[in-house]
């Protein structure tokens, strides 16, 4: 991520605006230069109550400023080798999402910042509870797998529990607390909502060092309000708006973007009998893609699905008091865990 991403718009800036008119598109909820330059013009007008000229002129402005130009792949693999990953608190489940490269360089595995990635699984498989567990981990120093930040919590189900934090907190020894001060939790009402929220989300970042946003579930909302064939397009159309905003936020401020799935059962003989929801623009604007299924003895298995340099592994994970830790090994008796 450039330097300039993260410079504050202030007076003078972006040279050739008028400052009162960058200040609208600041009251509007952008606050720095790689939020602006990531804005569409027609979205920040709105937004803003700027003209649609004067967004295009600005954001062209902050565009400019953030541009490396053509880059070879070598300088890229420079920007993107060393980004944050956090940890699942499944040693098993981190190791399958580590690069070749990374063990090589001694770099553990986990979540990646920069990217969107999905959590998709029937109900009742932990999609929640490792949504919580993330949330705990993320507020972590870097060296102990943390994001070093605090976390955004959108909530579509009405499935967080702070007494769940509570409870990880307590059985790990971390200050519960600090970390329930930690999370910025709000409710969706709508999928309009879930849209205004997400838009308002560059501010949220900006103004609490926000480093992980969950979204659980992405599309209920959608599933329930836009129901039937006709209502298909606008649905879709919607859900790819949110995505893009949260791939582009991620990018802006260096956030690790995570969101649960819902999944439907797929009428065919062949290969897996049920499929995560939501298409295709779900399945291309998450650069990971993960999936949760029942295992033996009350385990759960975390399987690799898509990803751009990741094979198809899959891991053991159980849920505990002390939320998402490593399945037992075979020589070893849990008395959590029914036989």
């Amino acid at each position: 991520m450039a330097d300039t991403e993260k410079i504050e718009i202030t007076d003078g800036i972006l040279k050739g605006t008028t400052w009162s008119t960058v200040q609208k598109i600041i009251r509007s909820g952008i606050n720095t230069v790689g939020d602006l330059a990531r804005q569409v013009p027609s979205q920040l007008a709105e937004q803003s109550g700027v003209g649609v000229d004067t967004c295009e002129k600005y954001i062209s402005i902050a565009l400019e400023m953030i541009s490396e130009g053509v880059i070879t792949a070598e300088q890229y693999w420079e920007k993107i080798k060393n980004r944050r990953k956090l940890t699942t608190g499944s040693t098993a489940v981190d190791e399958i999402l580590r690069s070749d490269d990374d063990r090589e360089r001694g770099v553990p595995g986990g979540i990646e910042a920069q990217v969107i990635t999905e959590v998709a699984a029937k109900k009742g498989m932990g999609k929640t509870q490792l949504m919580h567990m993330l949330a705990v981990n993320a507020q972590l120093p870097v060296e102990h797998g943390g994001l070093g930040g605090t976390v955004a919590w959108i909530d579509t189900e009405n499935t967080f529990r702070p007494d769940r934090i509570a409870q990880i907190c307590k059985h790990r020894g971390y200050d519960e607390t600090k970390m329930l001060r930690g999370i910025f939790y709000e409710k969706v009402y709508s999928s309009e909502h879930q849209l205004l929220i997400i838009s308002k989300l560059p501010k949220l970042c900006y103004d609490h060092n926000i480093k992980l946003v969950i979204v659980d579930s992405m599309i209920a909302q959608m599933r329930s309000e836009y129901i039937g064939r006709e209502m298909l397009a606008r649905r879709q159309q919607l859900l790819g708006d949110i995505l893009e905003r949260l791939s582009k936020i991620s990018q802006s401020h260096g956030l690790t973007v995570i969101y649960t799935n819902q999944v439907m059962d797929k009428p065919t003989p062949y290969g897996d009998p049920v499929e995560a929801v939501g298409g295709n623009i779900m399945g291309h604007k998450a650069v990971l893609r993960l999936f949760i299924r029942q295992g033996r003895q009350g385990a759960r298995i975390m399987r690799v699905t898509k990803s751009p340099y990741l094979p198809e592994y899959e891991a053991q994970f159980i849920i505990t008091e002390a939320g998402i830790e490593d399945a037992p090994s075979k020589k070893e008796k849990r008395e959590d865990i029914p036989e």
